[in-house]
């Protein structure tokens, strides 16, 4: 068997996916780990614990599936922020595509956010009683780990990807990626990251930044946060 030759083009795709693989498992093995977070509960007792393990969870998702890696591959293959998308570009474009698809998550999640099956999981967090420091907390946790986690997806991955696989290839792996990593949690929210993925990835490459999935994906987490938190009837802001 001859050993496939190597191209230095090959390098930094394989980076990528390497570097998603072992941040995503680090991510996802701490964040199921009752031994951690009984470091927590021990500490804080069963319900604050459960809270401050899960906000320390978001910020090691965004350490370890976005800001680690991007570091390492910036340092190694040379290239800038820019390259990944990491800018400030098309800005009317990405506003009106912001605004566009805000339109359409938040009237959505609004009556999602009341039915029994999204209130038996969200909010993640599961305090009856809720401060207003508490809520900002929760919601910034959420933008720390959607940043990572778009840093790596629609940055990293997808630009790293499109040279060698090409924009359509790259999509496809790019969702599929996507949806895998939904798994965890349930059916629906697999699925609906298959399409969810595909619109994010043509966005970023069509304005050539991440911020349009970021705050798109901000939408989507907040919005279902505040509403399922005002819906829940078990949960007040005190």
């Amino acid at each position: 068997m001859n050993i496939p030759a190597w191209n230095n083009t090959y390098l930094e795709p394989i980076l990528a996916f390497a570097l998603v693989t072992i941040g995503f498992s680090v991510y996802h093995f701490v964040s199921i780990s009752a031994k951690v977070k009984s470091q927590f509960t021990t500490k804080f007792g069963d319900l604050r614990g459960n809270t401050k393990f899960l906000w320390m969870t978001r910020y090691l998702g965004a350490t370890t599936i976005g800001i680690i890696p991007a570091i390492i591959l910036i340092l190694i293959t040379g290239k800038g922020l820019e390259d990944y998308g990491i800018t400030f570009k098309n800005h009317l474009t990405s506003l009106a595509w912001i605004g566009g698809l805000a339109s359409i998550i938040i009237p959505l999640n609004f009556f999602n956010s009341k039915k029994e099956k999204n209130l038996a999981f969200y909010p993640n967090v599961r305090e009856k009683e809720w401060t207003k420091k508490m809520v900002a907390t929760n919601a910034f946790t959420w933008v720390a780990y959607l940043f990572g986690y778009e840093l790596m997806f629609r940055g990293l991955l997808l630009f790293a990807t499109v040279p060698l696989l090409g924009e359509w290839p790259a999509i496809v792996l790019n969702a599929a990626l996507y949806a895998l990593v939904h798994v965890p949690k349930n059916l629906e929210e697999t699925i609906g990251a298959i399409p969810l993925g595909v619109v994010l990835c043509l966005i970023t490459l069509t304005t050539g930044t991440i911020w349009v999935a970021f705050f798109v994906h901000i939408t989507l987490a907040l919005s279902n946060f505040f509403f399922s938190l005002k819906h829940h009837p078990e949960m007040k802001v005190i």
